[in-house]
């Protein structure tokens, strides 16, 4: 992940992309769609999927390195991380961004880092 600046209007707008295309997907209708800001420091914002309350995935998008303003990476916190590095692990797309890298991280919990290259 990097952290450093933040996201610029065509970042923003293929997150409010992402998050359109999960509230219009039949399969994802009985789940609640969150898109907000979650680290104003780190210029991070963050796309969240929860049923009945529960956070089921937690996209966070990070800025590149070097202020440029495009995503330089995701973090995937939540359920069925094992489905989600395979699909994206064989098609090395992430939203239609191409992936450079994908691996399991560590912090507070596990979840998937995810290096874009677009």
């Amino acid at each position: 992940m990097f952290g450093f600046g933040h996201l610029n209007q065509d970042s923003l707008a293929r997150i409010q992309n992402i998050v359109n295309g999960f509230r219009n997907y039949p399969a994802y209708s009985a789940y609640q769609i969150k898109s907000y800001l979650y680290d104003m420091h780190a210029g991070c914002h963050a796309i969240e999927i929860s049923r009945n309350g529960q956070t089921i995935n937690l996209f966070l998008f990070y800025p590149e390195y070097g202020g440029g303003g495009k995503i330089g990476s995701i973090a995937l916190y939540g359920a069925n991380l094992q489905g989600h590095y395979n699909a994206m692990r064989s098609s090395m797309m992430a939203f239609g961004m191409p992936i450079s890298n994908i691996e399991y991280d560590s912090g507070i919990e596990t979840f998937l880092d995810i290096t874009l290259d677009y």
